[in-house]
């Protein structure tokens, strides 16, 4: 089962539901869409945000899902940051960063952020 929390395609209504209002619980994800955020917003147009909170029928375990999604700065990929993290434990399960082809949809490069709380990703330069 699967209840939406938030959906926008405003970046302000973006900007004050995960940073001013601080309503998503799940620091290491907006901490990596912010360092994200802060070294390309002139090269990333914003296209949407998506919050929801995911259970199986038969479990009480939530598992809270955030998706951002930005076209680079030729709109020539669509980058998508995304993450699931575990309620009850608060271990952010995994955020992933894909480039994604926008005529055909498919994912041409993902990268492993953060997965069982483990973090992978360094210094980046900014997005094409």
């Amino acid at each position: 089962m699967q209840k939406l929390l938030f959906h926008t395609t405003n970046p302000d209504e973006l900007g004050a539901y995960f940073f001013g209002e601080q309503l998503v619980d799940f620091p290491k994800y907006l901490t990596f869409l912010m360092n994200f955020l802060d070294k390309n917003n002139e090269q990333v147009q914003f296209l949407q945000a998506f919050v929801h909170v995911e259970s199986k029928e038969e479990e009480t375990d939530e598992v809270l899902t955030v998706e951002t999604v930005f076209y680079n700065g030729d709109k020539t990929k669509i980058i998508r940051i995304w993450g699931a993290k575990d309620i009850q434990s608060d271990v952010a399960l995994l955020v992933t960063k894909e480039f994604i082809n926008p005529d055909t949809k498919q994912t041409e490069e993902e990268y492993i952020v953060i997965e069982h709380d483990e973090e992978f990703y360094h210094e980046e330069k900014p997005e094409k």
